[in-house]
């Protein structure tokens, strides 16, 4: 399963395709891989796993560069390219490791996974293709709105039926507040930052039958 994973990348990266569709579907289908590798393997050697993930693409786009622009160029910003810049795919692992490790609910960690393998591109999607304010250079109210309606789908589907509607509405407004930060990285705050939020407030107690 490891393994296809590293594969979708290549395939997703020789996809014809635009970039910033390729962007968007490797990031989703990514995210919704490694939810479902989650069912499958102990949480230990998941983030054994993940860590290794994010080593060996620090390895590649530092020692063998030409390789790492030859195989994954075409799903790499500008900054990526050079090596000025780690890919998203290193904070990716890292921050779907950072939330393995950090909140103790799978279904809750799986849960911030799938919404930062969601959520996050319907954002830059619809930010993209619907005209409104801007609140950064990275955000906009659009993608916001979309973030905002995307994760609280997620949450609705995946977290279990007693999950209030204030938890599963305050999950989705850290996600979408984590998307929009104008600093560190989104692939790294939103699961972090969402899984801890949901985490916290169900160890509160205060869901209801919904």
């Amino acid at each position: 399963m490891f393994v296809l994973v590293i594969l979708l990348q290549v395939l997703m990266a020789r996809a014809s395709l635009v970039k910033e569709t390729k962007r968007r579907l490797q990031h989703a289908m990514t995210g919704h891989s490694l939810v479902q590798i989650s069912y499958i393997l102990p949480r230990n050697v998941a983030i054994v796993l993940l860590m290794l993930g994010a080593v060996g693409i620090y390895a590649l786009q530092t020692y063998f560069p030409d390789h790492f622009r030859k195989t994954f160029g075409p799903l790499l910003r500008p900054k990526e390219l050079n090596g000025r810049q780690l890919p998203g795919a290193f904070y990716f692992l890292l921050g779907t490791a950072a939330t393995v490790f950090f909140v103790e609910d799978w279904t809750v960690a799986r849960y911030a996974v799938e919404c930062l393998a969601i959520a996050d591109p319907v954002a830059s999607w619809i930010g993209s293709s619907v005209s409104s304010p801007k609140l950064n250079d990275g955000s906009s109210i659009s993608g916001c709105a979309a973030c905002f309606l995307t994760s609280l789908f997620v949450g609705w589907m995946m977290l279990p039926s007693t999950t209030s509607i204030s938890t599963l509405s305050i999950g989705a407004l850290v996600c979408t507040i984590a998307e929009a930060l104008p600093f560190g990285n989104d692939n790294m705050n939103v699961p972090i930052l969402t899984g801890l939020a949901v985490d916290y407030l169900e160890k509160r107690g205060e869901n209801v039958q919904r």
